[in-house]
């Protein structure tokens, strides 16, 4: 159990933050692949003063950033790093983005952007007691369920989230990230109708199975607003989301998406229009979309170390949480911040 924290905390604001542009050194992530992902060397994230504009260009420019050693961070210095990325400022205050998902997260009383994520028990940990058996310990040992955070339930939905590790298992708890540029890369020529065209409808189902690979749903019923209390779903009817975007800072191609899939239509349709493909058509097309860039050989397994803090841009790269079932009844806990972008960094065709 985690117990009570000393709460002498950084007052830092963003616009008392240095507007630094030096650069910073960065490696290949640890036994990762090459094309995306960079770890962070020697920067402490409760340093008065940040390279500020350096960490959000290697970002928007890697996808996936690791700092480590950063386990005497405040809630104020997680705060301050994530107010550097697009992000609305009601979320500061407890807004809309920890709804709906695989389910509630406990969030500190004076930093509710803050959720603890994983399997813990907390005494006054910033304020917050609490416990959570974690929400994946039915998973089969290779189940992934591949998603860009509040995809289905969000608009707009987070770009940034932050995930700083508290506690970790010797053994699994590893997330899994992919390049949504890479899978765009590698879409296959042969999708009917064309990638670029589509948009895709996620819902948040009451009851649903996920393929073993993650990528969809094999079959589902009901809404999760039906079954949930209102707070816990905020766009209980679904999202609607282009599957190839434009990421705005960098202007990349990127594919972004979640298994919460319902139907797919096309970009353009006016409201009201009957999906191109239901269920069933959607999900087999979701599937055969994904399955190159998410070859073994692509994917970053990222195995946490207590002070890990990793960020990523959600337009950018896709991840999977992975089973409990390496380390059943051990605690894993983690900090999580995802925080609603600005409506201009909502996810837009690539398609102009």
């Amino acid at each position: 159990m985690l117990n009570s924290v000393s709460r002498g905390l950084s007052t830092a604001t963003p616009s008392a933050m240095p507007r630094a542009a030096s650069t910073v050194a960065l490696r290949h992530l640890p036994s990762g692949p090459s094309h995306f992902g960079r770890e962070v060397i020697d920067v402490d994230l409760a340093a008065p003063t940040l390279p500020a504009k350096a960490l959000v260009s290697a970002l928007y420019e890697h996808g996936v950033l690791l700092f480590r050693n950063q386990d005497h961070l405040t809630p104020s210095d997680e705060m301050r790093f994530a107010r550097l990325f697009t992000h609305q400022s009601d979320d500061i205050d407890g807004g809309q983005s920890y709804t709906g998902g695989a389910g509630t997260q406990h969030r500190l009383p004076e930093f509710p952007s803050i959720a603890l994520v994983g399997s813990y028990r907390v005494q006054d940990f910033y304020g917050l007691t609490a416990e959570s058996k974690g929400v994946y310990n039915d998973w089969h040992p290779e189940q992934r369920a591949w998603h860009c955070d509040g995809l289905a339930d969000t608009d707009p939905p987070p770009d940034l989230t932050t995930m700083r590790c508290l506690k970790t298992p010797s053994q699994g708890g590893e997330t899994l990230f992919a390049s949504g540029v890479k899978a765009a890369e590698l879409l296959p020529t042969t999708l009917d109708p064309p990638p670029e065209d589509v948009q895709i409808n996620y819902r948040l189902f009451g009851e649903y199975e996920i393929a073993r690979e993650g990528t969809h749903l094999m079959c589902a019923s009901g809404s999760k607003g039906d079954t949930s209390a209102g707070w816990d779903v905020n766009l209980s009817d679904g999202t609607t989301v282009p599957l190839v975007v434009r990421e705005l800072v960098s202007g990349k191609r990127s594919m972004v998406g979640t298994y919460h899939v319902a139907s797919l239509g096309l970009i353009g349709d006016a409201a009201g229009t009957p999906p191109q493909l239901g269920f069933e058509g959607a999900n087999r097309y979701v599937a055969e979309a994904w399955k190159p860039g998410l070859s073994e050989e692509l994917i970053y397994k990222h195995k946490w170390c207590v002070g890990d803090l990793v960020a990523w841009s959600n337009r950018l790269v896709i991840h999977t949480a992975t089973s409990t079932a390496a380390y059943q009844g051990k605690e894993r806990l983690h900090t999580r911040i995802r925080m609603r972008s600005q409506p201009e960094h909502a996810p837009v065709p690539w398609k102009k």
